[in-house]
């Protein structure tokens, strides 16, 4: 296993352009139908955080969304990491999205008979956020661990980075979309939209063949995935990265309906802001790979953490709507870096009996932080202003730095492992 690996890591900058490695076709579909379903996400983060703050005017109530929707994330990600380590990938992965599809469809359902209005308080858009988090949570280990079997090991990273665009493309296309929506025909619609999206994944996942991995019969606990990172100590460290950078890129969701109210613009604006953040990770999505090939993934990481940083500084400190919106825009180009290259740096050093459980402690760094990050700047943004939310937000990104220092760089990880 530790020669496939080195192998992989040696060629992975040599691999195919993006649009090559978008036609394949295992990881074509699969990245259209996770686009699709990524999609119909900010319709729900989107339309919740709007009802939230209709309703109650808070804040952190806004931030309770992100909380019960990855704290499941934070809890069972050790769980799913194992189940992604022992059963087929695809398999887990469509019975995690059946979960999140039920709690999505209740609250369409309900709110399209009752209306915003006639909800009985805010618990059912947090109990169903609360429900499709769980789901969420249960696959995305499998998600992150069946990226490597849909390509050729030379085109790894250009494969982690697509993928991560369909994150962030969505971002920046979902959440406009969702603005417009619930402006114009209300928030049932948007979270009936979601609960449509959730179907061509189902189907992909069904339909496509990922290719052969080898996995040994070994020890397949939890306990055992934490012993392999414990002994790995820049795996540890980039799990730290991620945590930092995944806590720094909140604010575009929990407090852009405070923006808007800041500025004294409506529901399109709150979806505008979370798309200007998506826009610039998208399109950096197209560019990294051109980066990694001329310097290191470290860093190119702490350049990632450097643009996230000016980016929310920026936006703390912008006098008027277009400026927030550019502060996004360099926020979103800051964290697909910096997210992109953690995850990379990450799978170049795995084990394949080992993905699942490891890129698990990833999944809960990266969205098992939001829950705390989502409180906290709402909490800060509540009792100060929502300029100091985002500057509490940025603070992680010091440790970040610091934590990228710490790693050993992936060519000396590779001399040692062969």
């Amino acid at each position: 296993m530790a020669a496939w690996r080195v192998g992989a890591a040696t060629e992975v900058t040599k691999g195919k352009s993006p649009l090559r490695v978008l036609r394949d076709r295992r990881f074509g579909p699969y990245l259209a139908g996770n686009f699709t379903s990524n999609i119909g996400n900010w319709f729900q983060n989107v339309a919740a955080g709007i009802v939230v703050f209709q309703l109650t005017g808070s804040n952190t109530l806004v931030g309770m969304v992100s909380v019960l929707q990855f704290l499941g994330t934070l809890v069972l990600s050790p769980l799913s990491g194992s189940l992604a380590d022992q059963y087929d990938r695809r398999r887990l992965l469509v019975a995690a999205s059946a979960i999140s599809a039920a709690g999505a469809t209740g609250l369409a359902i309900w709110v399209g008979l009752a209306g915003v209005d006639g909800l009985p308080g805010v618990w059912p858009v947090l109990a169903a956020s609360g429900v499709i988090g769980i789901g969420y949570a249960l696959g995305i280990s499998a998600m992150n661990a069946l990226v490597p079997a849909l390509v050729e090991p030379e085109d790894l990273e250009e494969a982690i980075a697509l993928n991560s665009s369909s994150f962030t493309l969505a971002r920046a296309v979902g959440p406009a979309l969702a603005g417009l929506v619930v402006a114009a025909a209300g928030a049932a619609w948007a979270f009936g939209i979601n609960v449509l999206t959730f179907l061509p994944l189902i189907v992909v996942l069904v339909v496509i063949r990922p290719r052969e991995v080898t996995r040994s019969s070994g020890d397949r606990s939890v306990r055992a995935g934490l012993t392999y990172v414990k002994e790995r100590k820049s795996m540890i460290w980039l799990v730290v990265v991620t945590l930092t950078v995944g806590w720094a890129g909140d604010p575009a969701n929990t407090l852009s309906p405070a923006y808007a109210d800041l500025f004294g613009q409506g529901e399109w604006f709150v979806g505008l802001q979370v798309a200007a953040f998506g826009a610039g990770a998208a399109t950096m999505s197209f560019l990294v790979g051109r980066l990694r090939r001329r310097i290191s993934l470290e860093t190119t990481t702490r350049a990632g953490i450097v643009v996230l940083a000016v980016g929310l500084i920026a936006m703390a400190a912008a006098p008027n709507e277009a400026v927030v919106l550019i502060a996004l825009f360099v926020s979103g180009v800051g964290f697909l870096l910096g997210v992109t290259t953690t995850n990379s740096n990450l799978q170049q050093r795995l084990d394949e009996d080992m993905r699942g459980r490891v890129m698990a402690l990833w999944s809960m760094a990266f969205l098992g932080s939001r829950p705390l990050a989502g409180i906290i700047d709402g909490v800060v943004a509540d009792l100060v202003s929502p300029r100091a939310g985002v500057l509490a937000a940025a603070v992680p990104l010091l440790v970040g730095w610091w934590a990228v220092g710490q790693v050993e760089p992936l060519e000396s990880a590779k001399t040692d492992h062969g």
